[in-house]
This record gives C-alpha cells, sequence and structure tokens, in this order.
C-alpha cells in the first residue's frame, strides 16, 4: 500500500493532507468550549456621565458554551492617571448562549479614556476582556466621552416638561454648560443613591403614569432617589391628573412627597401661575382653564401660586426639605395643553427650578482669569501648599539649579580637566563623578525640603438635622508621602468624637481635580503615571486596596457617610414680626462650638462660643449683618484680612487662600452670590451649598467650626496620621424654627 501511494501524484498528496488538517481542525473547534463575550457597555444615563463622579454602568455579556459565575470588572484611570478597578457587588451568572447584564457603579477621571471590560470566572480566570473607548461621537466599542466636573445635567424622567427652553440662553464654555438628558424608562434609574451624583436636578412628569408602575414593585429605585436628595438633591415633581395612582399610600411616588396627599381638585383659575411665572403671558387668549390639581391634608413647606377653591386654598407649588436636599412638588402636568403651548413656560420652570443661568462664565469681582474654574481646585491647592514641614521649591531656583547642572558638566567639566588638570582623557572620571554628586545633593536637598514623614491635610463638613437626627459627612483629605508606597485605605467616621457610629455607612474615592489645568480632569494631554497595575475598589466602594502614590506627591481622597445621632444642641427658636429669629440654643455636649454663627433667611448673628452644657439667648447677642457679609467679613477666616471694601467684604482675591474662607463660600455659594464674589464655579460637590435651606422660614442654620480631628482614614487598620497634621472641621446644624409668637407667649415668663 505505501508503495502505490509513493506513485500517487503530489498534488493529490497535498490535497488530501489539506483535507485532512482542515476536518480535524473543524472537528476540534466543534468540541472546544467558546468563552462568553462582552458586548455592549452602557455608561451613566443614555450615555451622559460627568468626569469625577459616581456614574451607573451596564454590562451586557453574551454566553458561550459553558456556563460560568463570576465577577465583572471595569478599569479606568482615576483623576490623576492611575489605573482603577472598580468590581459588581453581585455574582453574575452567565448562561450558555444567552445575554447577561451586570450594574456597577465607576468613577472615570480622564476625558477620553480607555475603559477595560472583563470577566472572571470564579476560579479566577479571565474569561471575557475587551476594552471600549471614549469619543464624542459613540460608535461600536465606543462609548461617549465623560462631561466636564463643573456642567450641569438636568435628568428628566417622563414626558417632556420643556427643559430645553432653559438652555437658550446658556454659555458657550465648555466647562459651565448645561444639559438636559431624558430617560424614558424606570429600569435606568439607578439603585443606589449616589448613582445620581453626576446629576444637578431630577425632574419627574406624570402624565403617563405607566412608566412608573413598575416602581411600585421594584421599591430600591425610589428609595435611591430619595436617599439622594436627602444626601442633599433637588428634585422636581410635576403631577396633576394621575396623583390620585401614584400619590396616594401605596403610591409609586408616595415617599418623595413630604405631605400627606388627600385628593384630586378642580380648578379653573389660571392668574396664580402667571404671576408667579412673572409672565404677562396668558396660558389661553380667554383665560379659560380646567386643571386637576392634587390637594394635601398636611403641607410641610412653603406654598406658592395658591389658587381659591371656595374658602379653600389650594397650592399649585410646594417646596419642601427632605433632609439635606430639597423637593418641588407642581401639581399640574407642564407636557399636557394648555400649558404645554404657554408662552410663559419658560419664564415659569426658570422659578420652578431655580435656575440660575446669571452663574455661567461671566467674569465677576473676585479674580480674572478663573472663568469655568471650580472652588474644589481652588482648595486643592491651598491645601497643597499647607503641608507642615514640606516647603514647595520655587519654579525659579529649579531653572536655576538645572542651569547650575548643565554649566557644571559641561563648560565646568572642560575647563577643569583641560585647563586646571590638563589632562583631557580624565573626564571619564570627572564627568560620571559630577553626575553622581548632583544627584545625591538633589536628593537630600529635596528630602530637607520635603521631609521624610507622611503628611495629612483634611477638610471635613459634618452636617446634622436636629428634627430628623440624620448626619451626613463629606471629607476631603489630602495626604503627602515622601516615599514610593501603596495604600489599603479604609475610612472610620466620627462625630464630635464619638467614632461608635450606629447605622453608619460610607463610600470612598479619590477626589479630581477640575478644568483643564495642570494635574486637571479635563486636560487634554491627560496625565502619566509610573504605576501599571490596578488598585481596586472594594465591590461595597468602602474601601480602596493597594492604591499606589509616587515618591514625594500627593493623593486626595474623599468619603461621603451618613448617620443616625442624637442631637447635642437643643433650640428653642421661633420666627419674629420682623422676619428675624428670637429664643435660645443650649450646646448639651462635653465640646465647645467655636465660631458659631447663626444663619436665618439673608441674616446672620455672630454668637461666638457656645461653651460645654450652656445656653445662648439671641437677645444677648450682636445685631444681625447678612449672610454675604458676614460669612466674607474681615474676621470670617482663619486669619483676620483688614483691607476690606465698602460693604465689609474682603475682596476674593486675597481671601482665596484662606481655606475657612473658601469652605464658607462652597457652604453658601448661592446665599453670598458666589459667582459674583468669586468669579468660580461650585458645582463639582454642589451638594454642599445649603443656601436653599435657608429660604425656608422653618429652618436656621448655625456654623460652627474648629481644628480638631474628627472622621480619618486606616492604612491596613492603622491611622493614617502624623503628629503634624492639619485639620479644618466644620459643622452645620439644621434647625427647627416655630411660627411668629402672639405677644401674650412672648412675654409670658
Amino acid at each position: 500500500m505505501i508503495s502505490s501511494l509513493r506513485h500517487l501524484p503530489v498534488w493529490m498528496l497535498l490535497c488530501a493532507g489539506h483535507f485532512l488538517a482542515t476536518y480535524a481542525g473543524v472537528a476540534n473547534a466543534q468540541h472546544s468550549p467558546a468563552d462568553p463575550v462582552i458586548r455592549e457597555l452602557h455608561v451613566g444615563f443614555t450615555g451622559v456621565y460627568k468626569l469625577g463622579c459616581w456614574s451607573p454602568v451596564e454590562v451586557i455579556l453574551a454566553g458561550g458554551t459553558e456556563p460560568y459565575t463570576g465577577s465583572v470588572t471595569i478599569s479606568v484611570p482615576d483623576g490623576d492617571g492611575v489605573p482603577s478597578t472598580f468590581i459588581s457587588p453581585r455574582p453574575v451568572g452567565i448562561t450558555p448562549n444567552q445575554k447577561t447584564s451586570s450594574r456597577l457603579f465607576l468613577r472615570v477621571g480622564q476625558g477620553y479614556s480607555a475603559l477595560r471590560v472583563r470577566f472572571r470566572s470564579a476560579d479566577g480566570k479571565v474569561r471575557a476582556d475587551r476594552t471600549f473607548y471614549s469619543s464624542s461621537e459613540p460608535s461600536d466599542g465606543v462609548v461617549l466621552a465623560p462631561l466636564p466636573a463643573t456642567n450641569r445635567v438636568i435628568l428628566e424622567f417622563g414626558p417632556s416638561v420643556g427643559l430645553g427652553d432653559l438652555l437658550s440662553s446658556e454659555s458657550p464654555d465648555e466647562l459651565s454648560r448645561s444639559h438636559v438628558v431624558k430617560v424614558n424608562s424606570s429600569a435606568e434609574l439607578p439603585t443606589e443613591w449616589y448613582g445620581y451624583e453626576g446629576i444637578d436636578t431630577v425632574v419627574l412628569s406624570t402624565s403617563q403614569p405607566e412608566l412608573y408602575r413598575p416602581l411600585v414593585q421594584n421599591t430600591a429605585r425610589v428609595e435611591a432617589l430619595r436617599r439622594w436628595v436627602e444626601m442633599g438633591g433637588r428634585l422636581v415633581i410635576f403631577c396633576g391628573n394621575q396623583a390620585e395612582e401614584l400619590l396616594a399610600e401605596s403610591g409609586a411616588l408616595q415617599r418623595l412627597v413630604p405631605s400627606k396627599y388627600d385628593k384630586v381638585v378642580e380648578l379653573r383659575e389660571s392668574q396664580p401661575l402667571e404671576v408667579f411665572s412673572g409672565s404677562e403671558q396668558a396660558i389661553t387668549s380667554d383665560r379659560q382653564v380646567r386643571f386637576l390639581v392634587p390637594t394635601f391634608s398636611e403641607i410641610q413647606g412653603q406654598k406658592f401660586a395658591v389658587a381659591s377653591r371656595g374658602t379653600e386654598e389650594v397650592p399649585l407649588i410646594v417646596k419642601s426639605c427632605l433632609g439635606f436636599g430639597e423637593v418641588t412638588f407642581v401639581g399640574l402636568d407642564f407636557d399636557r395643553p394648555p400649558l404645554r403651548d404657554w408662552e410663559g413656560r419658560q419664564s415659569f420652570l426658570t422659578k420652578a427650578l431655580n435656575w440660575s443661568p446669571s452663574d455661567n462664565a461671566v467674569p465677576g469681582n473676585g479674580t480674572s482669569g478663573n472663568v469655568g474654574e471650580d472652588l474644589v481646585t481652588q482648595i486643592r491647592n491651598v491645601l497643597d501648599g499647607s503641608f507642615r514641614g514640606v516647603r514647595t521649591i520655587p519654579f525659579a531656583l529649579v531653572a536655576l539649579l538645572v542651569v547650575g547642572y548643565i554649566l557644571l558638566i559641561g563648560p565646568g567639566d572642560y575647563f577643569f580637566v583641560h585647563k586646571i588638570l590638563r589632562r583631557p582623557e580624565l573626564t571619564w572620571i570627572s564627568f560620571p563623578l559630577a553626575v553622581i554628586a548632583v544627584s545625591v545633593g538633589a536628593y537630600f536637598f529635596a528630602n530637607w525640603q520635603k521631609g521624610d514623614q507622611l503628611r495629612v491635610n483634611q477638610v471635613e463638613f459634618l452636617d446634622l438635622d436636629t428634627t430628623s437626627q440624620q448626619l451626613r459627612g463629606t471629607t476631603w483629605t489630602h495626604f503627602f508621602t515622601p516615599r514610593v508606597a501603596r495604600f489599603d485605605l479604609s475610612f472610620q467616621p466620627s462625630f464630635l468624637a464619638d467614632t461608635a457610629l450606629e447605622e453608619s455607612n460610607h463610600i470612598v474615592s479619590w477626589l479630581g481635580q477640575p478644568g483643564y489645568a495642570l494635574g486637571g480632569m479635563q486636560s487634554s494631554t491627560g496625565q502619566s503615571t509610573i504605576f501599571d497595575a490596578d488598585y481596586a475598589f472594594a465591590p461595597g466602594l468602602d474601601a480602596m486596596h493597594n492604591v499606589p502614590v509616587q515618591m514625594w506627591s500627593t493623593k486626595t481622597l474623599t468619603a461621603r457617610w451618613s448617620a443616625q445621632v442624637d442631637p447635642p444642641l437643643v433650640a428653642e427658636l421661633s420666627q419674629t414680626e420682623e422676619q428675624l429669629v428670637a429664643g435660645t440654643i443650649s450646646n448639651q455636649s462635653d465640646k465647645p462650638l467655636e465660631d458659631c454663627v447663626l444663619l436665618y433667611g439673608e441674616w446672620a448673628w455672630n454668637v461666638g462660643q457656645i461653651a460645654p452644657h450652656a445656653t445662648i439667648d439671641l437677645k444677648d447677642v450682636n445685631q444681625p449683618r447678612t449672610v454675604r457679609t458676614l460669612l466674607t467679613s474681615a474676621t470670617a477666616g482663619d486669619t483676620t484680612i483688614t483691607n476690606t471694601a465698602e460693604d465689609g467684604t474682603v475682596p476674593f482675591h486675597l481671601a482665596n487662600n484662606d481655606l475657612t474662607r473658601l469652605a464658607k463660600t462652597v457652604m453658601f455659594y448661592q446665599a453670598i452670590h458666589g459667582q459674583r464674589y468669586s468669579s468660580m464655579l461650585s458645582r463639582y460637590q454642589g451638594f454642599l451649598d445649603m443656601s436653599s435651606l435657608l429660604a425656608h422660614t422653618d429652618r436656621a442654620v448655625l456654623l460652627s467650626h474648629h481644628q480638631l480631628a474628627e472622621s480619618r482614614w486606616l492604612d491596613q487598620d492603622k491611622p493614617l496620621t502624623s503628629d503634624q497634621d492639619r485639620q479644618w472641621t466644620y459643622y452645620r446644624f439644621v434647625l427647627g424654627v416655630g411660627p411668629v409668637q402672639p405677644i401674650e407667649e412672648q412675654t409670658s415668663p
């Protein structure tokens, strides 16, 4: 047989060999298992998300031939350009030949960065791996690039109420633009409150109730939205005809409305809406309207555009506090005629949403050249220059040393070996010796300038609603390390030195720098890093593992947390006929409250210190001044500045290196007309602005600060501290204020 094969033509043997090899390959491929494939990546809300903010993500996977259980990870650069990895909080099961989705949250720190998505099976092997790129035009394998951290984003769910009209006069500046994002399904809403961190305002319109019915069964999305409002978010609800279904007991939105729903009534009056909007345009030409409006039996909040129905007053707009945020309820459907076609609709929306296009990039009285920059950037710069024992080397000195080094190894070395030693061949010895000597000298000089110990500068905002006993904490930590190191970071919240906070929960991350400046998240060149290995966030986002920091470098961290605590203050306050506030405030804690300022409406009182277990009466306090004047006065900062304007305020260009002045600008940005005062934005961490609470007559805010440590970071369960740390801690206590008391009650013993 073999001898007969020898006589076959060569081409027949080659064809037979090719056929056998192909058949064997096909047979082998049919029996080898196929791994799952990552099909799609959806970031943010319909592709819209911000730099430096938590954003929801959905990963779509297609199963192969084998079932797997594992986890999805996404790696993206952080604000310093270091790769960071986010892990799905729940196990992901993949069924053969079927699609599976996994939802998680991430924080992107660089514009136009790559997002690497991987699926790891339970045995640790990577079964699917795909890299998505970001661009201004999405396509297969490409997602939309993130928006700047200083952009405003309104999230709209339900039929459109005309929010796009508000953007007609927006600034063309890229850093201060505003956007309206529409979500069409309740399944796109996050199940965790921090998924809304990149959203400034959420708007719900309800004329299509079928959109909201899935929320009755899946309450996690409603609870996440409510929790976001409590943590400082702004929610606007338009609800008229469908109030019976959505606002009644067990209704989908019942938990989001601070008042108790009663019934729906018919109104035929349009004047309250027209007066509220300030528009001269009538809703209808004959002023004949028919509205179905919900009423409430227990209204909590401010009432606007109040209509009459017999002897009954029906407010069409109610603004209520919910935690540290605000809910605006509009009892009408603005997506239906005649309100949909009303020429005054834009004016109405501007007032209902507290929309202020004036805070766009318009130069103010503070500084020049800061248009579009955020106050967080300035605070980071101040923290960077405030490390004790760490001296920043001036650029002029660095340039001078570089010139000296070039002269030493060039003309200096030539003159030494040619003119003094007269032996040019010795340059092979003198040149490397000079390089080594300069390198050693530079190391010891830098070590002398920057020190050899860890340093931590920390700013913390602790806000307590004394009525609900809800505590909100926001911590910014800027630390310096003198050597290349990796950190396993966790967070330990504290309030008035109490670290055993019951039911506390927190999330941690890095804090980016907004804008285009060097180190900014929006920088077109991005940031380079010597670290290739990722560091990882814990699945619950409450810790970060193996975080690398370069030698003589800094890292900025942030934590947001909440807890329930017993209020250390007891306030008995009431409004006066002069629209001021009177009463007493008692400090029942063992800690003194320093530099206290009471804010109510447009007025502020300089209270001073409230000693432990002491009570102050406002009648013994100096006369009030406006909030803007007192918070920007000569003594409002860490140091006294005597060079003030005619109205007693300190110009921002003299105050922009004082951290307490910057913090007060962030905490009450709108109340002190922050854009006009500083020429800077305050949007990246805009939830810290509590100006909206001052508009409510039943709320007052007591502001206090000191330089003692509260919360702290742990590195492998050891405190991330040194004996040279600096702390700035600010307390804001939201106090209840009662109505005006009759004169006989005020004078009674």
